[in-house]
């Protein structure tokens, strides 16, 4: 799995003998045969050699394709820059788009809005005996576990005795799920989970709930009915369709705030240049962006100052005189996760493209 960390220490990477190749690779055999997954790998990588790649990277990723990579996963992502010592494949569970990107830095766009789409959360599947636990990070069950507590034994036989054996049944329930939720507070301590989904009957969840501790309480985003039988595959399906929902209207709401402080003259930039300068200022916390947005820009080669215009000095240290750059975005993106600011790619927000495409929250 990709960390932050990971993402980090790509940021801070620029090729100096030779430039870096980002390679994005769908992988996904469900949909296409290993024959075409390579056949869209060749196109890449004469793509990227035209661009410039170097011939040591070309033959590394190719190499690894063929012999090492093991398809199991549904994308691959590939950072090479072998004279410089840069060599970082990451297998992933979920799709990616097929593209090729040769540059001196490394391509981090796809990657963070991957990372936000599938950042990682617990699924609490409960049943009146216990609850099976899941880790779930980039689309993929990473770990699971399961409580289990007194079996429920279910009563044919009516009249008195039924009903004491039902109050019976319901107190052994009780138990069952208090010990679950106990036992679900502490893999989501261990596990740093910051969302949890509930997943089973409505009954069930309801109850089970009630006996979470508060924290873990308004940690929960949702609910959904799973059978408690139901497979790993499954339970992700199901909790993505929840997650799809929920970050739809996170990120409709975080624009829209933005948006608000910003013309409210708040802690917040609308639009290319006033974003670019609160980064070089440090003063980001998160920085959005219209998926899909690329500009045109300049960076000052002594204080790394990215600016949407030319100039002759640099319009924040004076000394140097600004380098043309295809893609400013692209430069925003590294400096923000170097600088520890959360990146999100927002899709489908008419608000935040009439704002400007790009805009930021900030500390101050």
């Amino acid at each position: 799995m990709i960390g932050t960390s990971d993402l980090r220490q790509l940021a801070t990477f620029t090729g100096e003998r030779a430039p870096v190749l980002s390679l994005y690779l769908d992988t996904d055999l469900s949909r296409q045969l290993k024959d075409q997954a390579k056949l869209v790998l060749r196109d890449l990588l004469e793509r990227a050699r035209q661009a410039g790649a170097s011939a040591q990277d070309l033959e590394r990723v190719a190499r690894f394709v063929d012999l090492e990579y093991d398809w199991q996963g549904r994308g691959l992502i590939i950072f090479s820059c072998q004279e410089d010592g840069l060599w970082q494949p990451f297998p992933l569970p979920v799709p990616v788009k097929s593209q090729v990107y040769v540059g001196d830095r490394a391509f981090l766009l796809p990657l963070s809005k991957l990372q936000d789409q599938y950042a990682p959360y617990a699924v609490a599947l409960v049943s009146k005996e216990g609850a099976r636990l899941f880790l779930i990070d980039m689309g993929g069950v990473i770990r699971e576990e399961a409580t289990s507590g007194n079996p429920i034994k279910h009563q044919k036989q009516g009249g008195w005795s039924a009903s004491r054996f039902q109050r019976h049944e319901e107190t052994m329930a009780a138990h069952n799920l208090r010990m679950a939720a106990e036992a679900a507070a502490r893999f989501c301590e261990d596990n740093a989970c910051p969302r949890l989904i509930l997943a089973g009957t409505e009954e069930n969840t309801a109850r089970f709930r009630d006996f979470l501790p508060t924290p873990l309480r308004q940690a929960v985003v949702g609910t959904i009915p799973v059978d408690p039988a139901a497979g790993s595959r499954e339970v992700v399906e199901r909790s993505r369709e929840i997650l799809n929902e929920l970050e739809y209207e996170r990120e409709q709401a975080l624009v829209e705030r933005t948006i608000t402080l910003a013309r409210s003259g708040g802690a917040a930039t609308l639009g290319l240049a006033d974003t670019l300068f609160a980064l070089q200022e440090n003063r980001v916390l998160t920085l959005l962006i219209e998926e899909g947005y690329t500009a045109p820009g300049f960076v000052c080669p002594s204080c790394d100052y990215l600016s949407s215009d030319e100039a002759e000095h640099c319009l924040f240290c004076g000394t140097a005189q600004s380098l043309p750059v295809p893609n400013i975005v692209e430069r925003a993106v590294h400096k923000a996760i170097q600088q520890g600011a959360r990146v999100e790619i927002i899709a489908g927000s008419k608000a935040l493209a009439n704002a400007g495409h790009i805009g930021a929250l900030l500390r101050y």
